[in-house]
């Protein structure tokens, strides 16, 4: 048996409508993607040029990675230790933005040498240690009745 479709000259326009219409949005939704793609690209390129070409980050960053001891009794109150609270919070949301998933992790490779190189750093660890322990001491309990 055969099935016979008799389709009237508006039945047939209103398919070749339909057909451009699911064409456009395939196109609109390509040129989407392609946008989306292209701003990540340019969110990670600001991330990644503020981190290895600000001058004061990239300079704490030598000074994490090559000076062994940088934490020592001269460095509270110092230049340097606004220096590396700066570094620190930076990583903290590059961290926080993989963490989230505003990032993906082949992205979050591109900051993974830094991260790593202060995390292995003993003068880091140090501080890290200190700062987690004065922050025990100097913070009330408070207890909260829900």
């Amino acid at each position: 048996m055969y099935l016979c479709i008799n389709l009237s000259f508006e039945n047939y326009l209103s398919l070749i409508s339909l057909l451009f219409v699911l064409i456009g949005g395939c196109f609109a939704l390509y040129q989407w993607q392609s946008s989306i793609k292209t701003k990540r690209a340019e969110f990670i390129n600001q991330i990644l040029e503020k981190l290895r070409f600000d001058k004061e980050l990239t300079k704490t960053m030598y000074i994490v990675d090559y000076d062994q001891n940088w934490y020592s009794n001269k460095f509270h109150n110092s230049e340097l230790e606004d220096s590396i609270d700066k570094l620190f919070s930076y990583l903290d949301y590059i961290c926080y933005l993989k963490h989230t998933k505003n990032i993906t992790k082949t992205e979050f490779q591109i900051f993974q040498y830094e991260i790593h190189r202060v995390c292995v750093s003993n003068s880091t660890k140090s501080y890290l240690w200190n700062l987690y322990h004065f922050s025990k001491r100097n913070t009330p309990l408070v207890l909260f009745n829900i």
